[in-house]
């Protein structure tokens, strides 16, 4: 009987001992359901779960439940959050010169910039992240969309057709620089207002990736939109450093491996869908789309923006990414 009761207090300090050994690491995002990338951060939680049998568990906070997005990343900063996944110009509040990978007209197609966003040129940025603000990246890339302009008046073929225009932008330098080089008059408006302001014809366009613009129907209230494909959206996925340090080294691996098996499925995923959406546009008969404006006329517009934003990002950093971009592209 003694021998039995010791064996069954032995069981339980197992089992006690490994649950107390369980890590939950908390993860808060701003996506809503019905979006891929909700859809796929829980499942890269459903991954880890149970390649660590358990013994990390991460706990989903969709839907800006946490905070906004710039919210988000201050608790990853200071620890208050383990995970979130900001795009690109948010980690930019953090460290400015992450924004070179939103600059306007600046990647030829996706394969060139993601090689390079992941490469040795912006290694540097997502150093300082690690180092002065204690984040980490689980995912250097989280392929959102290339944003396109939509205009109610006119279509958009050239950027003289932009002139004396009022584009939305959101309250950022390298937009505001952006449309302004266009020729356009760059107004900012919060994201959440933007459907109305277009529809009251406050201002007469805007520009986002073609999910955003279809899922916020942007092109009810648009006649035209135009193909300029003139920034990239991408998103990360982040870590704080002092939770991240904390796991295993095997634990760590699993995370790395299923963030990046996320992003691989949602490029993919999101390309396909950014296609469908764009035809689904087409036949509802709203906007007329251009499918061939002249990008090479509007990258000619961009050096007095690029000017202006080397002193915020740092003429080293524009240099060093130039310089990988002219590098693959002769290679």
């Amino acid at each position: 009987m003694r021998r039995l009761i010791i064996s069954t207090l032995v069981a339980f300090a197992t089992v006690h001992s490994a649950a107390q050994a369980a890590t939950t690491l908390r993860f808060g995002h701003a996506n809503s359901a019905g979006e891929i990338a909700t859809d796929l951060f829980q499942e890269f939680a459903d991954k880890v779960k149970e390649r660590t049998k358990g013994e990390v568990n991460i706990r989903i906070f969709p839907a800006e439940q946490l905070g906004k997005e710039g919210d988000l990343l201050l608790q990853v900063k200071s620890g208050a959050l383990d995970i979130s996944a900001p795009s690109m110009p948010a980690l930019s509040s953090l460290v400015p010169a992450l924004e070179i990978a939103s600059g306007p007209f600046m990647w030829k197609d996706w394969d060139e910039a993601e090689a390079i966003i992941r490469g040795p040129a912006f290694q540097p940025q997502f150093d300082d992240l690690r180092d002065k603000h204690n984040v980490l990246m689980l995912s250097k890339i989280w392929y959102w969309g290339w944003r396109n302009i939509t205009t109610g008046p006119k279509a958009v073929g050239t950027p003289d057709d932009l002139a004396g225009l009022k584009i939305r932008v959101p309250e950022s330098p390298v937009w505001v620089e952006m449309i302004r080089a266009m020729g356009a008059a760059p107004t900012p408006i919060p994201f959440g207002e933007v459907y109305t302001a277009l529809q009251q014809k406050t201002v007469d366009g805007q520009e986002n990736p073609i999910p955003t613009i279809f899922a916020r129907k942007f092109y009810e209230v648009q006649g035209h939109l135009s193909m300029t494909r003139h920034m990239l959206q991408n998103n990360t996925i982040i870590v704080n450093k002092r939770s991240f340090e904390k796991l295993s080294p095997e634990h760590q691996k699993v995370l790395l491996e299923e963030a990046a098996a996320a992003s691989a499925k949602n490029s993919k995923l999101q390309q396909e869908r950014e296609r469908s959406m764009l035809e689904d546009i087409r036949k509802s008969g709203k906007t007329a789309i251009v499918d061939n404006p002249d990008r090479d006329a509007f990258a000619a517009k961009m050096g007095p923006a690029y000017e202006r934003l080397e002193a915020r990002w740092g003429a080293d950093n524009l240099k060093r990414a130039r310089e990988a971009i002219a590098a693959r592209r002769k290679n």
